[in-house]
């Protein structure tokens, strides 16, 4: 005598079914969480310029979307080639527009993400004890050649922007080649303040905005050096085409360029 099989398929009152919905509902909700929710990190390289003021803007950016933001800091030419060399970054952040315009032409960019983020302004620092006597504190970049500046500190020019642009506005003013014995080559920015901060230095070229982190912990006098002896520092970012994370660099993108970060940036050092 044949047993009876109960029947198991999917019919709208079976237990089957209403595991099968429950299932398709889970799939469904977990679609509409943010991708931040399961720990999305959104990796940028930036300029050493942005230490002073990048950690406040990731971490509004973080309270408003919950992606979280790693930065390494360095020199933008070294930005650029650890890009080349398939670094696992999503979002460039340049002290200019050179390297990431270079990085687009080579493909490692998405070109119409090449956008100017902010302008960046560079000073000449002197230490206090370092001044000349007669100055009173108003300084140029003919105060370099005063025997009492012994070490002036600069950023290496072919990687760094700020760097290139201070070896520029020196030889605008035929101050390159009498200056150069002087000159104390860092690798970034913010390893110049490190020196003007450990006194290794006695004078060095810095962004606005480092040199007004600078001034709250070194006596000093500084001088803007742009738009004056060169051009302000049109600071472009990217980004990177192999992201795994194409939206949220999009999404910090247009944080980046809207209102409230633009006057923040506009308030700490730059235009």
């Amino acid at each position: 005598m044949n047993k009876l099989v109960r029947n198991t398929s999917f019919t709208p009152d079976s237990p089957f079914m209403t595991l099968f919905l429950c299932f398709v509902l889970i799939a469904v909700s977990l679609l509409r969480v943010p991708a931040s929710a399961f720990g999305e990190t959104l990796r940028i390289t930036a300029a050493a310029d942005l230490m002073a003021v990048l950690p406040e803007i990731s971490h509004n950016f973080t309270k408003k979307t919950h992606v979280t933001v790693r930065i390494s800091y360095s020199s933008s030419g070294e930005s650029a080639i650890a890009i080349r060399h398939h670094a696992p970054f999503d979002l460039f952040l340049s002290a200019d527009s050179s390297f990431p315009e270079n990085l687009s032409k080579q493909g490692w960019v998405i070109a119409d993400s090449v956008k100017t983020y902010t302008r960046g302004i560079l000073v000449l620092w002197v230490s206090q004890k370092a001044l000349p006597p007669k100055t009173n504190g108003k300084i140029g970049t003919s105060t370099l050649l005063d025997s009492g500046i012994r070490k002036i500190a600069l950023a290496n020019p072919r990687l760094a922007p700020y760097g290139h642009a201070g070896m520029k506005c020196l030889k605008s003013r035929n101050l390159w080649t009498p200056l150069r014995t002087k000159l104390v080559y860092a690798n970034t920015l913010a390893q110049v303040s490190q020196y003007m901060r450990t006194k290794t230095a006695d004078a060095g070229f810095l962004s606005k905005a480092q040199a007004m982190i600078l001034s709250r912990h070194s006596k000093g006098s500084s001088i803007e050096l742009s738009p004056g002896c060169v051009p302000d520092l049109d600071q472009k970012m990217a980004i990177i085409k192999t992201s795994p994370h194409l939206k949220a660099a999009r999404d910090f993108e247009t944080f980046i360029l809207g209102q409230p970060t633009q006057d923040f940036l506009k308030a700490h050092g730059y235009r």
